[in-house]
C-alpha cells in the first residue's frame, strides 16, 4: 500500500509539472486577444503539506455523514432537523425550475411573515452544495437558525430542474441552448415573486456564489422592478468581471470557437455533473473513490487544488467525499463558453453570438455591456485573496461599476489562501463569511 501511495503521489507531481508546461505553452498563443492581464501567472497548484492531517481524518467515524450522502437534498435537510418543502416555477419558454424552501428548524420554528433570503448557486452546481458542511455550519442553516426563511434555487438544467414542457434534457440539444439572460429575465423574477407571495412579505434578501451573482446583476439591469424587491444582496466571489482569472480552466484551446461545433456535438450541449448510471450501479462513484485513503490524500484533494488553488488548511478532509459528490451538477456548454468570453473581454457583457446574429439581437456587431449604474440594491461583496477564478482585481472592477450609494460593503476574507470554492467548502466559512452576512442582515432589520 505504501508503494502504491508513493507511486500515485509521484504521478500527481509529474502530471502537475507536465500540466504546467502545457498550460504555459497554450497560454503563449493568443487564440483571442485578452483585454486585461491575469491577476497572477497560470499554473497547477498542488501540495502534500497536509497529507498527515488527511490520513488522520480517515479514522473519523463517518457513519452519520455517510447516511446523509445517500439521500436526496430534501431528505437530508429534513434529517438535519429543518422544515423543508419544494416549489416550482414555469418560465414562458417552458423550463421548470425548482426551489427548496427551508421555513425553519428547532432554533427558529416556521411562522408566516418571516423575512426570506434567496440563495443562488454558481455555474455547474445546484442547491445541494449549500449543505455540504457538517452540522449547522452551512450558510443555509446559519440563516435559518437566525430566524430567516431560506430558499435554495436550482437553476435550469440542474438535476432538480431538468423538466421542460416539451424538450428532453437528456436527448434534445435545444434544451441546453440557453444563456444567462434567460435565467435572469425569465426565471429569477418568477422565483422572487413566488417567494413574496408565499411569505406575505414585500422584499427578500439575496445571497449567491459566483455565477449566481451574475444572474442577479443582469436581472437588476434588465428587469428594473426587481430592484425594489431585493432588500440587500450578498455576493460571494461574484461573477460578472472575469478578466483577471488565472485558473487552468480558462486556458484550453478546446473552448475556442473553431472547436465549439465538435465539442457541442460530443456533449450534446451539456456539461454533465450527474454520475454515470453504469458506474453507479457498480458502486464506482467519485465520492466512493475519494473515500479510499490513497486517493483522498494526494489525488482527490490535489485535483481540487489544481483547479481552484491550494488551501489545505481550510480543506475538511473528513468531509472530502461529500464535497466531491455535492459540489458539481449539470451545466450548459453555452454558459461555459460565455464564461470564456467574459474572461477574454474583461467586460460584463451579453452573450456573443457572432457579428451577424449580434446585429439581429442587439443592433450592433459587438455584444453590449450590462449598465450596472441601473442597480439600486444595497450590495455587499466578499472575495478571497486566493481565488483564481474571480480574482481581487475582478472584484475591484465590479465594486467600481456598482453605484457608490449602493456599494455598502467590500470585504476581503480574513485568510490569505481563501479560494473560489472555500466560500462553500471551507472549514471556517461560517466564521469568516456566513456569520458576517447574518450580522449585517440583523443590523438592516
Amino acid at each position: 500500500m505504501k508503494n502504491k501511495i508513493l507511486y500515485l503521489s509521484l504521478s500527481v507531481i509529474a502530471v502537475s509539472l507536465i500540466g504546467n508546461y502545457i498550460l504555459r505553452y497554450f497560454s503563449s498563443f493568443h487564440f483571442r486577444e485578452r483585454k486585461c492581464a491575469m491577476h497572477r501567472p497560470i499554473g497547477f497548484d498542488i501540495t502534500f503539506s497536509h497529507r498527515k492531517e488527511c490520513l488522520e481524518s480517515l479514522s473519523d467515524d463517518l457513519n452519520n455523514t455517510t447516511k446523509e450522502w445517500n439521500v436526496n437534498t430534501v431528505e437530508e435537510i429534513e434529517m438535519r432537523g429543518y422544515n423543508v418543502s419544494t416549489h416550482t416555477i414555469l418560465s414562458k419558454d417552458g423550463y421548470y425550475s425548482t426551489m427548496y424552501r427551508i421555513a425553519g428548524g428547532v432554533r427558529s420554528p416556521p411562522r408566516h411573515g418571516k423575512r426570506s433570503i434567496l440563495v443562488f448557486h454558481g455555474y455547474s452546481a445546484a442547491a445541494k452544495y449549500w449543505i455540504i458542511q457538517p452540522g449547522n455550519r452551512n450558510l443555509a442553516f446559519t440563516l435559518a437558525d437566525a430566524g430567516y426563511e431560506v430558499w435554495l434555487a436550482n437553476g435550469r438544467g440542474t438535476t432538480p430542474s431538468k423538466n421542460h414542457t416539451h424538450l428532453d434534457a437528456d436527448k434534445d440539444f435545444d434544451y441546453w441552448d440557453f444563456s444567462m439572460d434567460h435565467v435572469s429575465t425569465l426565471d429569477l423574477p418568477l422565483m422572487i415573486d413566488l417567494i413574496l407571495q408565499e411569505t406575505g412579505t414585500d422584499q427578500i434578501y439575496y445571497a449567491c456564489h459566483s455565477g449566481g451573482c451574475a444572474v442577479l446583476l443582469a436581472g437588476l439591469v434588465d428587469v428594473p422592478e426587481l430592484n425594489s424587491k431585493v432588500k440587500a444582496a450578498f455576493f460571494l466571489a461574484p461573477g460578472g468581471f472575469l478578466g483577471g482569472g488565472y485558473s487552468p480552466i480558462f486556458i484550453p484551446p478546446i473552448l475556442e470557437r473553431h472547436w465549439e461545433y465538435i465539442l457541442l456535438k460530443v456533449t450534446g450541449g451539456k456539461l454533465s455533473g450527474e454520475p454515470c448510471a453504469l458506474l453507479t450501479s457498480l458502486g464506482i462513484t467519485t465520492d466512493k473513490i475519494c473515500g479510499w485513503s490513497f486517493m483522498r490524500c494526494g489525488i482527490c484533494d490535489n485535483f481540487i487544488f489544481a483547479i481552484f488553488g491550494a488551501d489545505p488548511e481550510q480543506m475538511d478532509y473528513s468531509n472530502l467525499p461529500n464535497i466531491i459528490k455535492k459540489f458539481r451538477d449539470n451545466g450548459s456548454m453555452k454558459l461555459l463558453r460565455y464564461a470564456k468570453q467574459l474572461h477574454e473581454t474583461c467586460e460584463f457583457q451579453r452573450f456573443d453570438f457572432g457579428e451577424r446574429r449580434n446585429l439581429l439581437e442587439y443592433g450592433s456587431t459587438n455584444p453590449p455591456t450590462y449598465n450596472l449604474s441601473r442597480m439600486a440594491v444595497p450590495t455587499y461583496i466578499f472575495y478571497g485573496e486566493g481565488d483564481n477564478f474571480l480574482t481581487p482585481s475582478d472584484m475591484v472592477r465590479l465594486r467600481d461599476a456598482v453605484p457608490g450609494k449602493y456599494m455598502k460593503g467590500f470585504h476581503k476574507v480574513d485568510w490569505y489562501k481563501f479560494n473560489h470554492i472555500d466560500f462553500v467548502t471551507a472549514k471556517d466559512a461560517d466564521i469568516l463569511v456566513y456569520h458576517k452576512i447574518r450580522d449585517i442582515m440583523h443590523k438592516i432589520e
